[in-house]
């Protein structure tokens, strides 16, 4: 565990060290957390809570926004996480993510209170194995896709540049269905940090005038992927969702899409076949169809060529019933050009339930 916290804070002194070349802000989280995932699973949390490390890289970009009397200002960074689970089935995920942070209380007061979205991809050490881990029911493959949502309270500039802060939020980590078992893990946490801001005085603030293109735009989207059904051992198989999609620009940080899609994914196709002969209490015909066809709208933050989506769906056509009607996502896309958009996202069901990442191709028709 030493030598874990030693590479942490190697990358806070190579990150202050650079931070003399920008005009940034840098910080570093101490966060602990306890476990409120799955019922049957808490005895693994009954004695050492999970404990967590992570150090930010942090660009901050509210002085330069059009407006500073609304949700649109917003930072943009990068985090590195250590997260030990104190737990010999467990192990310990390292993981890497991408984060957007909004504030909602101006950043220019002595407070701040902002809101953090982080997502990224995640190592796990000790993922289930049939003869070696069977009770590790969290991570079946090594790999995961977690999502952060945390609030900040913060004050800066305390002693100099160094300031402190404090968060609450949940960490959570799933796979998204690239293998079984995937219950993941859902973890409460309230952080204590500090940070450390380059600036020796308060930035000025710059109303900036920012053009956008007003009007209503379609695009073709092809997602696509493996995943696996919650039947160890079941296998992956590919899913492809064609679709198309109105985009429109709010204002110069915000974008409103709604689309229909079409759902083929093929582990639902062998899901049923397997229900219909090996659960026959379930009353699944194995001519089911697999395919469905669902109506979503969702609601985009855009900063600079990144997008980050937030969206809710519902199934048209479900005739078979897996999870619920309604789905949700959340997508992290890049625009290559004003045509061209790429990007993944994750696809899940109450909020907790992953099914599916997607990786997606955009392209604007008109």
């Amino acid at each position: 565990m030493l030598k874990n916290i030693f590479f942490l804070f190697f990358f806070l002194i190579s990150g202050l060290s650079f931070a003399q070349l920008k005009n940034d802000l840098y910080s570093l989280d101490f966060n602990m957390g306890y476990n409120l995932s799955r019922v049957e699973s808490n005895y693994f949390f009954e004695e050492n809570m999970p404990l967590s490390f992570q150090f930010n890289w942090q660009k901050s970009n509210f002085y330069k926004q059009e407006s500073l009397n609304n949700f649109s200002y917003s930072d943009f960074g990068i985090s590195l996480l250590f997260h030990h689970y104190y737990n010999k089935e467990l192990g310990t995920n390292y993981g890497v993510f991408a984060f957007m942070e909004f504030y909602l209380i101006r950043p220019v007061h002595k407070l701040s209170l902002s809101f953090r979205l982080s997502q990224g991809i995640a190592y796990n050490t000790k993922r289930y194995d049939k003869q070696k881990n069977p009770k590790n029911y969290f991570f079946g493959t090594h790999l995961s896709l977690p999502i952060n949502l945390f609030f900040y309270l913060r004050y800066p500039k305390i002693i100099e540049n160094f300031g402190a802060q404090i968060g609450v939020g949940i960490f959570h980590y799933s796979n998204a269905n690239l293998g079984s078992p995937n219950y993941g893990s859902n973890i409460p946490s309230i952080s204590f940090g500090i940070n450390y801001d380059i600036r020796k005085s308060p930035p000025d603030l710059i109303s900036e005038k920012l053009i956008y293109d007003k009007k209503w735009h379609l695009y073709t989207l092809m997602r696509f992927g493996l995943n696996e059904s919650d039947y160890i051992g079941s296998g992956q198989y590919p899913f492809y969702i064609p679709g198309i999609q109105m985009e429109k620009f709010l204002n110069s940080r915000h974008k409103l899409n709604m689309g229909l899609e079409l759902f083929l994914s093929y582990f639902l196709k062998e899901q049923i076949a397997y229900e219909s002969e090996a659960f026959h209490e379930f009353q699944v015909d194995k001519e089911t169809d697999f395919k469905r066809l669902g109506v979503y709208a969702s609601y985009e933050f855009y900063f600079r060529k990144f997008g980050l989506d937030f969206g809710l769906g519902y199934y048209l056509y479900y005739p078979y019933h897996f999870e619920t009607r309604y789905y949700n996502r959340i997508l992290l896309k890049f625009y290559i050009s004003q045509k061209l958009q790429l990007g993944y996202s994750l696809k899940f069901h109450h909020f907790s339930r992953a099914e599916a990442l997607e990786f997606f191709i955009g392209y604007n028709i008109f």
